[in-house]
């Protein structure tokens, strides 16, 4: 049996936390799950009341080592929010030999390279994703190791959330338990679900991840293997909490419970003559709710969020390329026939993504439920990558030499002749200084020679 593997997801309605571990058989096998209630205390994905959530996280860890008969002191986590965006980077260096083949070395490097040289101010990086690269002239190139060239690029998508909001995260899994790590950094919370729903062959078909959740409805896509793009939509669940309330003129918990025992995503599979009573709040008259009318509005809700799927799909410009369609998880997918009314909207093949992908033995039938995929996906993460290059690139590395981290220049300490020289300067600096304009000529003709994309690199030196 491998090492046991924790998954933390803190979402907008709970903390779910998931302990497995790979089986002889190389399928994951769940040992633990506990969950704790955050309702009020994380909006959207983001943490409002640090102590609370903290307190959630705590909770949702004892019931897991309790049951699991462990002692945790590591996780992966996940991280949301709707101000998580991603921007391309281009990344380059230039190798010191040019006969010789890229290493993962040099992969490495050029990555180092990506995080050094990105900037986005107020912002965390989450993830620094690969494209293709570029080998001197080559371009379009999926792994460039073992390929001859002297100049490696790579172009980066990079996953940014606000550094305020990331650091909150961090803080409520890190003082959940004394010295909590988190391993591996924070996960894009869909990314970790593609983990635990998605096949690797529809990654390489093409493929568009939608996850809708209490807060928010998160995109991922992914084609040829790699993640293309990404988004989150402000509209999920909670917004079909919303609309059921307004318009059944009920409170929020009648109306959170209407859409989870009889929410249809289709009103016309719904019988006309099917109605409900909802009690009165302080001794008033109970009220009558026709389920065909809550069915009505959860429709309409809903073709609002596949239209905002469906432009977000064309405006990456993989609306062609997604063979293997539409796949939905998270808690808001268990209404009857949404894939059904996804299927209609957008025209694609659509199904639900349960995290069962390669399950073994469980614990409980619960942990197939796609509230828990984000969950079980981290547990994943900590067996395998997001992108299968990485998985390759960690054998490599065993043997390959570490990369060369560039230190920062600091500036030339003042040695007290400053004065003397600016007074030496000045003496000399009325004539024409010879030496000195060649010495302006010939830094011009350097700099025009290297360019701006080939500039010295001191650390290569």
């Amino acid at each position: 049996m491998s090492e046991i593997i924790v998954g933390l997801d803190i979402g907008s309605k709970q903390v779910n936390v998931v302990a497995g571990r790979l089986d002889h058989l190389g399928k994951l096998e769940i040992l633990g799950l506990g969950k704790a209630d955050t309702t009020g205390h994380v909006s959207k994905g983001v943490v409002l009341n640090v102590n609370r959530t903290i307190e959630a996280v705590q909770s949702a860890i004892e019931q897991v080592e309790n049951q699991a008969n462990i002692h945790i002191r590591g996780v992966f986590a996940s991280v949301a929010g709707p101000n998580i965006h991603s921007i391309k980077h281009r990344s380059a260096i230039t190798r010191q030999t040019e006969g010789e083949e890229v290493t993962v070395t040099d992969v490495d490097q050029v990555a180092n390279d990506a995080k050094r040289t990105f900037i986005s101010k107020g912002n965390a990086i989450v993830h620094t994703l690969p494209q293709e690269y570029f080998v001197d002239s080559i371009g379009n190139i999926y792994d460039p190791v073992g390929i001859s060239g002297l100049k490696l690029q790579c172009d980066f998508m990079m996953i940014t959330s606000p550094q305020v909001e990331f650091d909150k995260t961090k803080r409520c899994i890190e003082s959940a338990k004394g010295k909590m790590e988190i391993e591996g950094g924070l996960v894009f919370s869909p990314l970790a679900a593609s983990l635990a729903v998605l096949t690797p062959q529809e990654k390489k078909s093409g493929v568009c991840l939608v996850d809708i959740g209490s807060g928010m409805t998160e995109i991922v896509i992914f084609h040829k293997g790699i993640v293309r793009h990404i988004a989150v939509l402000p509209f999920a669940g909670d917004s079909i909490t919303a609309d059921i309330e307004q318009g059944c003129g009920i409170s929020t918990e009648h109306a959170e419970q209407l859409k989870v025992k009889f929410g249809c995503a289709v009103a016309d599979e719904i019988p006309v003559e099917e109605v409900v009573s909802i009690p009165g709040i302080n001794g008033r008259k109970t009220k009558t709710i026709s389920i065909k009318n809550v069915g009505i509005i959860i429709e309409e809700r809903l073709k609002e969020i596949v239209a905002l799927v469906e432009a977000e799909i064309s405006r990456c410009g993989y609306g062609n390329r997604l063979n293997c369609g539409i796949v939905l998880t998270g808690g808001s997918v268990q209404m009857s026939y949404i894939d059904e009314l996804f299927e209609r909207v957008t025209g694609r093949d659509v199904r639900i993504g349960h995290p069962n992908e390669n399950l073994g033995k469980t614990l409980t039938e619960e942990i197939k439920n796609p509230t828990y995929a984000t969950a079980v996906g981290l547990v994943w993460k900590g067996i395998k990558d997001i992108d299968e290059r990485e998985d390759i690139y960690k054998e490599l590395r065993k043997d390959a030499p570490p990369i060369i981290v560039p230190l920062p220049i600091a500036p030339a300490a003042s040695n007290g002749n400053t004065g003397k020289k600016e007074r030496e300067s000045k003496k000399t600096g009325g004539g024409w200084n010879f030496f000195g304009s060649i010495k302006k000529v010939a830094g011009k003709i350097i700099g025009e020679d290297l360019g701006d994309s080939d500039a010295y690199d001191k650390d290569k030196a």
